[in-house]
């Protein structure tokens, strides 16, 4: 299987260089589809800049730590928990539709919550929390709208090429970046303007994506063939042979017959869309194997604040892990995305790579000592924070080479349902260890907890899973 990925990415190279002028066309399409696709990644993290704004939004709602938690995890669940509905979307009614539905669903969501604060800061009444809750879900799950129409048109257009694993971790990347923004923009224009430019800023480049990542039209080439620009691969489209000759490909040679108007291949589109991965062994290994990894980068990501406070650390600590992680975030993804292009390299191998490096920044932290704790968990947030970015990097590459495009946005949907489940799973045990250590006020209540210990039993919790998940990759085909 190596040689053949070997074989056929060389064939891509040296096919780029035989008809340039098919080669211009092609990159004159994909130029501005990757680029709206990483504009769509870079407004579409927000959940991974809550903890951001998250304190200010509590103090104006005179909110307890439970109640602002509670938006943070609906921020969340909407957008993993939602993903087999926007890869659905995406599968049958294309990206066009996933953005318009995006620009939609995040700008009515945030504009509610913007009022809810005005309404609030005024003091004029007691808005319900149920508008904030589904506000906060809404936008997670329309924020999966958008990025999944960004990853699955890029990985329509790259896929067997040698570019697709760097296609990916530039969309990818700039998801990753999303927190660094939300950080700027909150400086600037403070909790009164934030969620109101929000909701401006990703409708714009939403509406922009369902413009540009709309399916092209059929065109029709000199030597009189169908070319679809926005499904054939650079491989594809740049081999100039001819269905007749023997020494064309089988692959190349079935391509350019399909295209033809006479040929009959409604049968073979209608068993195209039997959705069918979900019945393979394989998926699911990587479906838990993928949790346990992600999981414990959303319990850091979504803990850095308290950890900090756990040792005692100032609020300007905990901003700059914050952007911290967003940067090493964005480096994972764009490192993997290299790496990930590299033929020799097997995505599994480095996805159990991935996984001890994630088990091995959660470690130094488990066994860190008052002395080194502050060093340690700077360590943690970094190599965590990378493990993270490139997980989702590999995932993609991964179901794209398995399991083909005809419904990715089905299996990445169903697949990235298990962070949110994972994570969730970590943050509760976290939490039940937390309180276990935090001290009781004078009014009988539990206070903050300090120390070391705080933490500790959690870091070796996510550490073991992430172990688990390199074990489990050991029995993947790859068939």
């Amino acid at each position: 299987q190596t040689e053949t990925t070997i074989a056929m990415a060389d064939q891509t190279e040296n096919a780029l260089l035989i008809d340039p002028s098919r080669t211009k066309k092609y990159y004159r399409q994909v130029s501005p589809t990757l680029s709206v696709a990483v504009l769509l990644g870079l407004v579409s993290g927000t959940l991974y800049g809550f903890g951001r704004y998250s304190r200010a939004l509590k103090d104006t709602l005179g909110l307890s730590q439970l109640q602002i938690q509670r938006f943070g995890i609906l921020l969340d669940t909407g957008n993993y928990i939602g993903h087999p509905v926007t890869g659905y979307v995406y599968d049958h009614l294309g990206p066009r539709v996933s953005c318009l539905s995006a620009a939609l669903v995040v700008f009515i969501s945030y504009g509610a919550i913007h009022l809810g604060v005005e309404d609030k800061s005024e003091g004029s009444s007691d808005a319900s929390l149920a508008v904030f809750d589904i506000g906060f879900f809404m936008v997670g799950f329309g924020s999966g709208l958008g990025y999944i129409a960004a990853l699955g048109s890029v990985t329509s257009i790259f896929q067997s090429t040698p570019l697709l694993g760097r296609a990916i971790g530039l969309v990818a990347a700039g998801y990753g970046l999303c927190s660094t923004l939300v950080g700027i923009t909150y400086h600037y224009v403070g909790l009164e303007h934030f969620f109101l430019l929000w909701a401006i800023l990703v409708a714009i480049v939403n509406l922009l994506g369902s413009h540009i990542l709309s399916p092209a039209k059929t065109e029709i080439d000199e030597d009189g063939e169908n070319t679809d620009l926005n499904t054939e691969s650079i491989a594809m489209m740049t081999l100039d042979i001819g269905e007749n000759d023997d020494k064309a490909p089988l692959g190349r040679r079935l391509v350019r017959m399909a295209s033809r108007s006479f040929v009959d291949v409604t049968h073979l589109m209608d068993s195209l869309s039997l959705w069918k991965t979900w019945t393979k062994w394989d998926f699911w290994i990587l479906f838990v194997s993928f949790a346990c990894t992600t999981g414990c980068g959303l319990f850091v990501i979504n803990n850095v604040s308290t950890m900090v406070e756990s040792i005692g650390g100032e609020d300007t600590f905990a901003g700059s892990l914050v952007f911290l992680l967003s940067i090493c975030n964005c480096i994972g993804r764009i490192l993997m995305g290299t790496l990930a292009d590299r033929p020799r390299l097997s995505k599994v191998a480095l996805f159990r790579g991935v996984s001890l490096l994630m088990a091995i920044a959660l470690f130094i932290s488990a066994a860190a000592v008052p002395m080194t704790v502050r060093a340690s968990l700077v360590i943690t947030v970094t190599l965590s924070a990378m493990a993270y970015g490139a997980s989702w990097v590999l995932i993609v590459g991964i179901l794209a080479e398995w399991f083909g495009n005809v419904d990715f946005g089905k299996d990445y949907g169903l697949i990235a349902m298990g962070p949110a489940l994972s994570g969730m799973v970590f943050n509760l045990a976290s939490a039940w260890i937390y309180q276990n250590h935090a001290e009781m006020d004078d009014e009988g209540h539990l206070g903050i907890c300090i120390g070391v210990e705080c933490y500790r039993g959690a870091y070796f919790l996510a550490g073991i899973s992430a172990i688990v998940g390199c074990i489990l990759l050991s029995f993947v085909s790859g068939q």
